[in-house]
């Protein structure tokens, strides 16, 4: 009898391991999810103009490919995956709403590829939640359609943190292993530096846990996406450690600088605040930003109770990584930079929301054996 009822408490553990089960091989069960996608992109072409003129950087990572201006000056900081993205079209048409179109139409499919990367990890309740709530923020809207990096390395990291979830699990198809690999290559297609920032948490785990195929998985995306850019770092710039102390110092420097504030007054609508001065934005416009801590503690009091921490853990400790250097070591501030942040945030804060709004909440409430207590 005592032999069975330990059996029935390990059985009863491992299947709490398990990850959500969705229904295999329907695309019905896809179909939320693409419902999202779709909202995202149609809100892009609705409430941000295609026809909005490109800012300066838009404008030198376009030039880079297109053929109705020279190129302009390409700084140190900057990566050509920007420039590869819009060069389907920036290639042969100089219309700024043709761009727009196509970029809006990439990121609401890269949004929904995304997405169904977490399909198995969490309810797709949550998932929907998720891509709501990080598609609904104005920051993630404007940035959708622009030809900018920030989104990119969002959506890549997000991507790449569950197919990590997935080969660490065991048993994980090809289809994750390639997706791991894809989006750490895309990651630091876009920005190379932000790309290892994300990344800390996962190659620590890989390390810690030897999960040696998937960390060289990793690396090999990581280095495929970054290669270019070493490459012309040591072509036009004097070399990676040049071109990377040349990054910093257009950047103003990396150093200790409390930047939290300064994210704060970006959030009422400046693309860019530097100098960051005036005053703060009205509650209302930041009171999403003060709920994300406590609903990130909540989802991992949440996933721990319910035997699942590492599909909450993870991403919080990416988020954590990817925004560290932008609220703390450079001394100025914009929305974008929080990106990456927010996507890895929405899956755990949405998870914590359902719980919150579900009648009951099981997963808070103590194992009732006293053997699991």
């Amino acid at each position: 009898m005592a032999g069975s009822a330990h059996t029935a408490l390990d059985a009863d553990a491992v299947n709490h391991e398990r990850p959500w089960r969705t229904p295999a091989g329907t695309a019905r069960a896809a179909w939320p999810l693409a419902a999202v996608a779709a909202a995202f992109t149609l809100a892009q072409l609705l409430l941000v103009r295609p026809g909005m003129g490109l800012g300066w950087d838009e404008t030198v990572y376009v030039s880079q490919v297109g053929r109705h201006a020279p190129a302009a000056f390409f700084s140190a900081p900057r990566a050509r995956g920007v420039s590869l993205l819009a060069a389907p079209v920036a290639a042969w048409s100089s219309s700024t709403a043709l761009l727009r179109l196509h970029l809006a139409l990439l990121s609401g499919l890269a949004l929904y590829l995304a997405l169904r990367a977490w399909r198995g990890l969490f309810p797709e309740r949550v998932l929907v939640l998720a891509g709501a709530l990080f598609a609904s923020l104005w920051v993630t809207l404007f940035y959708g359609p622009r030809a900018m990096p920030n989104y990119w390395v969002a959506v890549a990291a997000l991507a790449a943190v569950a197919c990590f979830l997935r080969v660490r699990a065991g048993g994980a198809g090809r289809g994750a292993w390639w997706g791991l690999a894809a989006s750490a290559a895309l990651m630091a297609c876009m920005r190379p530096v932000d790309a290892v920032w994300v990344a800390l948490p996962l190659l620590a785990l890989g390390l810690a846990r030897h999960r040696r195929r998937a960390l060289c998985v990793l690396l090999a995306g990581l280095a495929a996406g970054a290669a270019e850019w070493v490459i012309e770092a040591y072509v036009a710039y004097g070399g990676l450690a040049r071109r990377l102390s040349d990054g910093a110092a257009i950047q103003g420097g990396f150093g200790w600088h409390l930047a939290v504030v300064d994210e704060l007054r970006s959030l009422g609508g400046r693309t860019l605040c530097r100098p960051c001065t005036g005053a703060l934005p009205h509650p209302l416009l930041t009171l999403w930003w003060f709920a994300l801590p406590p609903l990130a503690v909540l989802a991992l009091v949440v996933a721990v109770r319910a035997r699942r921490p590492a599909a909450t853990a993870l991403p919080l400790g990416c988020a954590a990584t990817a925004a560290f250097p932008y609220l703390f070591l450079i001394g100025y501030a914009a929305p974008r930079f929080l990106l990456p942040a927010y996507a890895l945030l929405a899956v755990p804060a949405a998870d914590a929301l359902v719980h919150l709004l579900s009648p009951r909440h099981p997963a808070l409430r103590p194992p009732r054996h006293p053997a699991l207590r």
